[in-house]
Protein backbone atom coordinates (compact mmCIF):
# COMPACT_ATOMS: atom_id res chain seq x y z
CA UNK A 1 0.00 0.00 0.00
CA UNK A 2 1.48 3.12 -0.91
CA UNK A 3 1.10 6.46 1.06
CA UNK A 4 0.44 9.56 -0.72
CA UNK A 5 3.45 11.87 -0.26
CA UNK A 6 0.99 15.04 0.57
CA UNK A 7 -0.40 13.01 3.53
CA UNK A 8 2.74 11.95 4.65
CA UNK A 9 4.36 15.51 4.17
CA UNK A 10 1.53 17.02 6.41
CA UNK A 11 1.77 14.42 9.12
CA UNK A 12 5.69 15.41 9.32
CA UNK A 13 4.83 19.11 9.67
CA UNK A 14 2.34 17.77 12.45
CA UNK A 15 4.41 15.90 14.41
CA UNK A 16 6.92 18.91 13.81
CA UNK A 17 4.81 21.31 15.05
CA UNK A 18 3.76 19.57 18.45
CA UNK A 19 7.30 18.82 19.32
CA UNK A 20 7.86 22.60 19.25
CA UNK A 21 5.20 24.01 20.58
CA UNK A 22 5.57 21.72 23.75
CA UNK A 23 9.25 22.44 23.65
CA UNK A 24 8.40 26.41 23.77
CA UNK A 25 5.75 25.94 26.33
CA UNK A 26 8.39 23.80 29.02
CA UNK A 27 10.81 26.56 28.03
CA UNK A 28 8.44 29.27 29.17
CA UNK A 29 7.35 27.73 32.72
CA UNK A 30 11.30 27.01 33.69
CA UNK A 31 11.68 30.80 32.65
CA UNK A 32 8.92 32.34 34.88
CA UNK A 33 10.06 29.56 37.92
CA UNK A 34 13.46 30.95 38.18
CA UNK A 35 13.08 34.34 37.66
CA UNK A 36 10.03 34.86 40.20
CA UNK A 37 10.63 35.68 44.24
CA UNK A 38 9.74 33.11 46.74
CA UNK A 39 8.04 35.43 48.80
CA UNK A 40 7.01 39.13 48.48
CA UNK A 41 7.16 41.17 45.37
CA UNK A 42 8.80 44.26 44.04
CA UNK A 43 7.98 47.69 42.02
CA UNK A 44 9.85 49.92 40.13
CA UNK A 45 8.65 52.89 39.60
CA UNK A 46 10.43 55.20 36.72
CA UNK A 47 9.73 58.19 34.54
CA UNK A 48 12.10 59.52 31.85
CA UNK A 49 15.15 62.00 33.35
CA UNK A 50 13.69 61.28 37.17
CA UNK A 51 14.88 59.21 40.02
CA UNK A 52 14.45 54.90 39.71
CA UNK A 53 12.23 54.02 42.88
CA UNK A 54 11.91 50.12 43.46
CA UNK A 55 9.73 49.10 46.30
CA UNK A 56 10.04 45.77 48.24
CA UNK A 57 6.84 44.55 49.47
CA UNK A 58 6.00 41.16 52.08
CA UNK A 59 3.22 38.94 51.46
CA UNK A 60 0.76 41.10 53.60
CA UNK A 61 1.81 43.80 51.48
CA UNK A 62 3.30 45.94 54.12
CA UNK A 63 6.31 47.54 52.64
CA UNK A 64 9.45 46.31 53.64
CA UNK A 65 12.41 48.38 51.86
CA UNK A 66 12.40 51.13 49.53
CA UNK A 67 15.40 52.07 46.97
CA UNK A 68 16.02 55.48 45.16
CA UNK A 69 18.68 55.04 42.14
CA UNK A 70 19.71 58.08 41.02
CA UNK A 71 18.85 58.81 37.09
CA UNK A 72 18.73 55.20 36.35
CA UNK A 73 16.51 52.77 34.48
CA UNK A 74 15.86 49.59 34.60
CA UNK A 75 15.76 47.06 31.71
CA UNK A 76 13.22 44.26 33.33
CA UNK A 77 12.90 42.38 30.36
CA UNK A 78 16.79 41.35 31.50
CA UNK A 79 16.52 38.15 33.55
CA UNK A 80 20.05 39.45 35.29
CA UNK A 81 18.32 42.56 36.32
CA UNK A 82 14.73 40.30 38.04
CA UNK A 83 17.46 38.36 39.84
CA UNK A 84 19.07 40.96 41.20
CA UNK A 85 15.50 42.39 42.14
CA UNK A 86 14.91 38.99 43.66
CA UNK A 87 17.73 38.66 45.68
CA UNK A 88 17.69 42.46 47.08
CA UNK A 89 14.05 41.37 48.14
CA UNK A 90 14.90 38.39 49.76
CA UNK A 91 17.52 40.62 51.70
CA UNK A 92 14.98 42.88 52.59
CA UNK A 93 12.45 40.18 53.75
CA UNK A 94 15.33 38.73 56.10
CA UNK A 95 15.83 41.80 57.80
CA UNK A 96 12.47 42.62 58.39
CA UNK A 97 12.00 39.53 59.52
CA UNK A 98 14.62 40.29 62.38
CA UNK A 99 13.50 44.07 62.51
CA UNK A 100 10.56 42.34 63.53
CA UNK A 101 11.11 40.43 66.52
CA UNK A 102 11.27 42.61 70.20
CA UNK A 103 14.39 44.02 70.84
CA UNK A 104 15.13 43.76 66.97
CA UNK A 105 17.16 46.89 65.22
CA UNK A 106 15.43 48.71 62.90
CA UNK A 107 14.97 48.01 60.06
CA UNK A 108 18.01 50.44 57.94
CA UNK A 109 16.24 52.77 55.04
CA UNK A 110 17.60 53.27 51.31
CA UNK A 111 21.01 51.27 52.25
CA UNK A 112 21.81 50.87 48.33
CA UNK A 113 21.29 47.30 48.17
CA UNK A 114 20.10 46.78 44.88
CA UNK A 115 22.55 49.71 43.43
CA UNK A 116 25.62 47.60 45.05
CA UNK A 117 23.82 44.04 43.55
CA UNK A 118 23.87 45.51 39.95
CA UNK A 119 27.35 46.60 40.19
CA UNK A 120 28.75 43.12 40.98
Amino acid sequence: MKINPHYRLALFATALFLSLSAFSFGQGRQIRQSTSPRQGFWVVESQPKQNCVVFFYNDDNQLVYKETLAKKRLNLKQAKTRESLNAVLEQALQQWAVSQQPGGAAMPADQQWFATEIRN
